[in-house]
């Protein structure tokens, strides 16, 4: 069997250079990783990933919790984390989790992870649990939050600024000359929606814009059930202008709501929501929308984390803010043809 001593011969290093490269535990010369890694792989070396766990008090594996598996901002947000891992070599893996945004689920898939003993946890957390994860953090597991914050727990947090962001969507309607906005809200406890909510009304309000309490509609999280939720905005009389939606699911509902009823978006009804994925410039019309940096949450949420892990980072936590980009397109009513300059319609 090949050891450590034989690649440290082949590579004419000693075996607590090989041992630096392979653990990244200290800086070393990029000529000397290089033949240190072509030793490692002429020689087929595969290091003793248990022995190594017992001596750093390690196991190489991370626990990834997101809210819902099924939603392409999630996809993107484990293709960061996961990214980060591989650039930290063979020392890292991945045991992903989905909570269903359910607090029960989520407790359990904690203590599931637990009983693993995992190196730390990267979380886009669903509410309450924070009385158990503020235990963990006083144990000094490493955990991250990313996409969401959670009040009263003391973790490192990675998340977009969805209140300026969503403000910025409002103003951007308001612009237009949209004056009966709806409102079509995910039903989650999520920080990220709360805050997305805070800043549409923030916007309507700094316009003198009042929110028709009948323009206000909540529904679960998913397609169908935010089609239903827009077939109700569909029905009020009288209808919105223009509709707001907090999250993906509730977008694309809400233009299949329309789609059911033969209605013209924008023409009939302008849509707005948020994340850009393919399927944003599939759909016709095109839809405006803001662009979150997923994959970047998830990449800094994970290099938190393995910073804490390796104790490359101590100290005070760190609450991390990521830009968003606002993407307009058709939905909104911006390219719409008007005989004279405005969209402006009565209050």
């Amino acid at each position: 069997m090949v050891t450590i001593k034989d690649v440290a011969l082949k590579a004419g290093v000693s075996t607590a250079t090989v041992s630096h490269v392979i653990n990244e535990s200290r800086a070393v010369s990029i000529e000397t990783k290089k033949k240190v890694r072509q030793a490692i792989m002429a020689l087929r070396y595969r290091p003793d990933g248990i022995a190594r766990s017992l001596r750093v008090n390690q196991t190489g594996t991370i626990a990834v919790l997101i809210a819902d598996v099924t939603n392409p901002f999630f996809a993107d947000f484990v293709r960061g984390v996961e990214d980060t891992a591989h650039r930290r070599g063979e020392r890292y893996n991945l045991l992903l989790c989905n909570t269903e945004e359910n607090a029960e689920r989520e407790r359990r898939a904690i203590e599931l992870v637990l009983e693993r003993r995992i190196d730390g946890i990267v979380m886009a957390p669903a509410g309450g649990n924070e009385t158990l994860l503020e235990e963990l953090v006083e144990s000094g597991l490493p955990l991250v939050f990313g996409d969401r914050r959670l009040k009263g727990v003391a973790a490192d947090t990675v998340v977009a600024n969805n209140f300026e962001a969503a403000a910025g969507l409002a103003r951007h309607l308001i612009s237009l000359g949209h004056r009966r906005i709806g409102l079509l809200d995910a039903d989650l406890s999520a920080s990220a929606i709360h805050d997305r909510v805070a800043g549409f009304r923030s916007a309507m309000a700094e316009a003198g814009l009042t929110l028709d309490p009948a323009h206000v509609v909540t529904s679960a999280s998913n397609i169908p059930a935010a089609t239903a939720a827009g077939s109700v905005l569909l029905a009020a009389s009288p209808r919105p202008e223009a509709v707001f939606c907090t999250n993906n699911f509730m977008t694309l509902g809400m233009v299949q709501a329309l789609q059911e009823q033969g209605l013209d978006c924008p023409k009939d009804m302008a849509v707005v929501g948020f994340d850009d994925f393919p399927w944003a410039t599939a759909f016709r019309p095109r839809l405006t929308v803001v662009a979150q940096p997923a994959y970047e949450i998830g990449r800094e949420a994970a290099t938190l984390l393995f910073d804490r892990i390796s104790g490359r980072r101590t100290g005070p936590t760190v609450q991390m803010v990521l830009d968003t980009t606002l993407v307009v397109r058709d939905s909104c009513g911006a390219n719409m043809k008007q005989p004279s300059g405005s969209l402006s319609s009565p209050a």
